[in-house]
């Protein structure tokens, strides 16, 4: 029985194990919960490093603004002067210039040509430019409709500037929670035959210092700063020669908006708290590039496969050992798979999923809790129900413990319940009857039949164990009849009554003694054993000295005038009142919801259809289904039991007789006591 139950628990928890680990997956697969799943890797894999002194910024600042006017009112021969002062010593110019302006239109100005005219001079300008995606629908040759995405327009400088340096696009891309991560490093795409490639301005600035790996066209940058850390000077500082020559040496120097009125700040996740300016977010897209310090995403099937496993073998071990166990497994295994996560991305730059592991190890232990709680409310359950019905069997052993005589009666009852429930619900599964028990419904019906007579605990067992009318008085009556019997014999000898007078009386006082035992059985009496008690109930002795000594005490004359059994009116309502005392006892144990109908159906045993039964005289419409079957399995068992010593047993067929009579007189429900007869007159043909 444990090891089915054992095989049972694996089998449930496995699949509990499996489903939590499906579900699992499918979060690390499609990065569920998204804005969650974010922070925890912004955490983990945007650490800001060692700030690189090889790129600096040259921030169009509040200072520079309030020297050279609102920037929308400056000339382009400030960039061009600031491009002559970098490039002033051909010894210690900047590897590359990176202007982060879009140069789109011109005026065909002085301003405009002395730009063109110095970018023409040298060959480290990177200038900013912006694209314009799109997409159409492009149908495939099994007719399967795909969507193409291209470039539809181009912000470019203008087409002078344009032939004299390089430029690249400084889209950004936004996440759902309005973050920059990624990055494009190109666009490439196909569009009338000719395939067209877009570099981004990052990805062209460090083509410009190195030759760079062909990365996928988005990708996630390792930013190695926060919002405000790589070194910033004032571009005007640089323009009225505060900056000494030589500073930017060898350098990357990025150009671009660094006040917050530019609008050109972004939101990155190496600081929440604060925005980005362009400038430096493209300082971080060329160090990525240069250092190739670029996230990359494990392939979503592996991260799938990974948390599966680790969650099914996690589930399995938590669902089925102690809670302590599964308590210690989790606070390790969360841990280690963010160290095995970290390990991983130092080493080889790809990043797990970090949610998924944890919160499905989260999940399956609170369910494993959830379960072993379950589990012993249930083992909690089933002790208070097996306390119950021990308690009942106990007291059950007791009742019946207290006389010899119909020993086994309850536990009888109790069995031939069952028994007829089991058949009904036979019936029902056959379409015979519309009756049908549930298995609560029978445990209800087994502990009120273990307490049907519970209250014969407090009626006296002289009443109990009384096999006679006269119960132990028998002796009694025939020790007087004798002693008056000598006492007539005396006085015919000493010539107080005749012989003849001293004979009647001994032959009638030998004749009663000799049939004591039938007129004390619990049978019916004929008219002459009748006609026999009551003379002798009306005789008495006597003496010489008028005492006078009556044949029977009135008590005794009572019980021999009981017509039927062996109670007198007064001893029957005592036993008849065991039901109430019954009740009584019942109503100090708390059943609960499952047993609510036990300690109605005990009490109401002895209730019949017609109301004409005991204690409440409660008739059809209050009598539940198997408190009729319960009153039927008690008569059917006191009519055929053997061991009641005021009777001798019914036949199994005689007793349903007598059942049929009381159905037929309205007191017990025919429907179930012709399944009784099925039953019963059945196995016993």
């Amino acid at each position: 029985m444990n090891i089915n139950h054992n095989k049972k628990k694996l089998i449930y928890t496995t699949i509990i194990a499996l489903v939590i680990a499906v579900l699992s997956g499918i979060m690390s697969f499609f990065g569920f919960p998204k804005r969650l799943e974010n922070m925890a890797q912004d955490g983990l894999y945007h650490r800001p490093e060692k700030i690189p002194d090889n790129i600096k910024i040259i921030a169009i600042d509040e200072k520079t603004l309030e020297k050279l006017g609102p920037y929308s009112s400056w000339d382009r021969s400030c960039f061009a002067d600031l491009i002559s002062v970098l490039n002033s010593n051909p010894n210690t110019s900047p590897s590359v210039i990176g202007i982060d302006v879009v140069f789109s239109g011109t005026n065909y100005s002085d301003d405009d040509a002395m730009l063109v005219e110095v970018c023409s001079r040298y060959d480290n300008v990177v200038m900013a430019s912006t694209i314009t995606i799109d997409s159409y629908l492009q149908q495939d040759l099994d007719e399967t409709y795909y969507t193409v995405q291209y470039v539809s327009g181009e912000g470019k400088p203008f087409d002078a500037l344009a032939n004299v340096v390089d430029y690249g696009f400084t889209n950004a891309i936004y996440d759902d929670d309005g973050l920059v991560r990624k990055a494009y490093s190109r666009w490439e795409f196909e569009l009338n035959g000719e395939y067209l490639v877009y570099d981004s301005f990052a990805y062209k600035i460090a083509s410009k210092v190195d030759t760079i790996k062909d990365y996928p066209l988005q990708v996630e940058i390792d930013m190695v700063s926060k919002p405000g850390e790589f070194e910033a000077i004032s571009m005007l500082d640089v323009l009225d020669g505060t900056v000494p020559k030589g500073y930017f040496d060898d350098c990357i120097v990025m150009v671009g908006a660094y006040e917050e009125g530019l609008m050109d700040s972004y939101r990155v996740p190496t600081d929440y708290s604060k925005q980005m300016y362009g400038v430096e977010m493209q300082a971080n897209y060329v160090y990525g590039f240069l250092n190739d310090y670029i996230i990359y995403s494990v392939n979503k099937t592996a991260q799938f496969m990974l948390v599966f496993i680790i969650i099914f073998l996690f589930g399995v071990f938590a669902l089925n050992s102690k809670l302590k166990y599964a308590l210690i497994c989790t606070i390790v295994v969360i841990p280690v798979y963010v160290m095995m996560a970290s390990v991983l991305f130092v080493t080889t730059s790809y990043k797990l999923n970090l949610l998924a592991v944890p919160m499905g190890v989260i999940i399956a232990f609170l369910i494993s809790v959830l379960l072993k709680y379950i589990d012993m409310q249930i083992k909690r359950m089933y002790e208070m129900r097996d306390m119950l019905f021990s308690m009942a069997e106990a007291m059950a052993e007791t009742i019946e413990g207290r006389t010899p005589y119909n020993a086994n009666h309850t536990k009888n009852v109790a069995k031939r319940c069952m028994e007829l429930v089991d058949y009904i619900n036979e019936q029902y599964k056959l379409n015979k009857t519309q009756i049908n028990f549930s298995e609560d419904d029978k445990r209800q019906l087994y502990l009120a039949a273990m307490l049907h007579d519970v209250g014969k605990m407090d009626i006296p067992l002289r009443i109990m164990d009384k096999a006679t009318k006269l119960g132990n008085r028998e002796t009694d009556v025939r020790a007087r009849l004798e002693i008056i019997s000598l006492r007539i014999e005396n006085d015919a000898l000493n010539g107080r009554i005749t012989r003849e007078e001293a004979d009647s009386k001994l032959n009638q006082i030998k004749l009663f003694v000799e049939n004591l035992g039938a007129f004390n059985c619990g049978r019916p009496l004929s008219e002459s054993e009748w006609q026999l008690v009551d003379e002798i109930a009306k005789s008495k002795y006597v003496g010489q000295d008028n005492t006078e000594i009556p044949y029977l005490t009135h008590e005794e004359i009572d019980d021999l005038h009981i017509k039927a059994g062996t109670l007198s009116e007064k001893e029957r309502e005592t036993m008849q009142s065991h039901v109430v005392y019954t009740d009584k006892i019942l109503s100090h144990i708390k059943f609960g919801e499952y047993f609510k109908n036990v300690r109605t159906m005990a009490a109401n045993h002895h209730e019949l259809l017609n109301g004409k039964g005991y204690p409440k005289g409660i008739g059809d419409s209050e009598i539940d289904t198997m408190t009729r079957i319960l009153t039927i399995m008690d008569i059917y068992d006191s009519l055929i039991a053997d061991d009641r010593p005021y009777k001798k047993p019914k036949s199994v067929q005689e007793a349903f007789d007598i059942l049929e009579e009381e159905a037929t007189a309205g007191k017990v429900d025919k429907e179930l006591l012709k399944f009784a007869k099925e039953l019963y007159l059945v196995d016993n043909n």
